[in-house]
């Protein structure tokens, strides 16, 4: 049981810490804002999308949200779900990413993923 019980300990241990660190990773790329973690093996965050790129969605035939997720998946091979498939609020834009990549993946993720909105948000500006 102690053995048991102390790898429980450490796999919540380190999922925790990946729910801090992207928390907070998320809030501070530009642009984009994440509740904190809690109870969940992924987070939700709000992703501002100008005009531009509603547009390009809409002419794709996509909510703006799967634009964005699509577009992040062909540029670093992130794959991310788009909020519009969990009931956000209207004229909102989410994605749910999971934190379950050892810290080390979940480092490069959020790095891709930082370089990838700025130049993205520069795109369609």
């Amino acid at each position: 049981y102690a053995t048991y019980r102390a790898e429980t300990l450490a796999v919540f241990d380190g999922m925790r810490r990946r729910a801090q660190f992207l928390s907070k990773a998320l809030n501070d790329i530009p642009g984009i804002s994440c509740q904190p973690i809690a109870g969940a093996m992924y987070a939700f965050p709000r992703v501002a999308l100008s005009e531009r790129a509603r547009a390009a969605a809409q002419r794709e035939g996509v909510q703006a949200d799967e634009f964005y997720c699509m577009e992040l998946l062909q540029a670093t091979g992130i794959v991310c779900v788009p909020g519009s498939g969990f009931g956000q609020q209207p004229g909102t834009w989410h994605f749910r990413m999971t934190l379950l990549p050892p810290d080390d993946v979940m480092e490069a993720v959020v790095a891709g993923l930082r370089s990838f909105h700025r130049h993205f948000t520069q795109t369609y500006a």
